[in-house]
């Protein structure tokens, strides 16, 4: 249980008066991606480590027989060392005793919502923790190129791209990207039955985009923030 609890938010205490409830949560000084980025042009190192902590905090929620259906920067909050660990889990829902939800809403945020959790809106749609795939997907792509990759300046423009992700999503000419985190970006951004990470986190942690001689997936809550190198 502590391996979790070092990639989660954690509520310290609540309270209440005549009107509020109350929810103190740990401090986490560093802000949260979002800012990060807005920052910082993020060179391809950080964008490694960094997915491999969201991976981590993931794999932290899933063993727990939760999906989250909100992955995205914003809920990224980074602690005094330039580790981050997960919040805001208010969009997360319990899985049954086969790994699926059942929901007739489209929940989550428009950039990141993957196309199983767009098709339950008015319905009733059955998906897994494969959704928080995509959004790690589109989390890495606007990491590297500083825009999600399914925008438009209207909510059916970006609800149709995503629906349409086979022939949408493309790569800027002028952005420079490996060939492992384009392989990374369309792995996680694919049909639901094609996902990278369906069959569970083991095959993500093996992907060639995570290979380098500074940390592995056991140590790079000990080794030293990509952020705070330098």
């Amino acid at each position: 249980m502590t391996w979790i609890l070092t990639r989660l938010i954690q509520l310290c205490c609540a309270f209440q008066d005549e009107k509020y409830l109350y929810l103190v949560m740990e401090f986490m000084p560093g802000g949260d991606l979002v800012t990060l980025t807005s920052n910082y042009d993020i060179p391809e190192e950080w964008a490694q480590f960094y997915t491999a902590e969201v991976v981590l905090a993931l794999d932290a929620i899933h063993s727990l027989g939760f999906i989250h259906r909100d992955i995205k920067p914003d809920n990224m909050l980074l602690d005094r060392n330039g580790h981050f660990k997960l919040a805001d889990f208010g969009t997360c829902t319990k899985m049954d005793s086969t790994g699926l939800v059942s929901c007739d809403a489209a929940v989550g945020t428009p950039d990141y919502i993957s196309p199983e959790v767009l098709m339950s809106q008015g319905g009733t749609g059955y998906y897994g923790r494969e959704c928080d795939w995509w959004s790690v997907g589109v989390f890495i792509y606007e990491l590297l190129v500083g825009d999600t990759p399914f925008y438009s300046e209207s909510l059916v423009g970006t609800y149709g791209k995503i629906m349409d992700h086979k022939n949408s999503l493309t790569f800027p000419d002028d952005i420079e990207m490996s060939k492992d985190a384009k392989d990374l970006i369309c792995a996680f951004l694919s049909s639901r039955e094609m996902r990278l990470g369906r069959t569970g986190v083991n095959e993500i942690k093996c992907h060639p985009f995570f290979k380098n001689d500074q940390w592995t997936f056991d140590t790079i809550r000990d080794s030293k923030s990509v952020s705070q190198c330098g």
